[in-house]
């Protein structure tokens, strides 16, 4: 029996793809036809957080916050690539 038997059969083809592909997957829901995968950050992502972590540290806040990326890609196959900052209830950041 090899260990993708155990994963939900709607999504086994695509998490053995990303997996083969040196893709860290780490959960996968077959109703849902979601994977969820480890993601090392690097180019812009990383130097967001450099940017943020350093400013933050400077004016002695707590560093705490989230970065969440989002690819869509839409109808034709378009990517659409934005993230999200969200802070943890900081205030008077000057």
């Amino acid at each position: 029996m090899d260990w993708y038997d155990i994963i939900e059969k709607p999504i086994r083809p695509l998490v053995k793809l990303l997996r083969d592909n040196g893709f860290n997957t780490v959960c996968s829901c077959g109703h849902d036809m979601t994977i969820q995968a480890d993601l090392t950050p690097d180019g812009e992502l990383f130097r967001l957080h450099k940017l943020l972590f350093n400013y933050l540290s400077e004016k002695g806040r707590l560093v705490s916050y989230t970065i969440t990326v989002h690819l869509e890609v839409v109808k034709g196959g378009f990517p659409r690539c934005f993230l999200e900052v969200k802070f943890s209830k900081m205030r008077n950041l000057i």
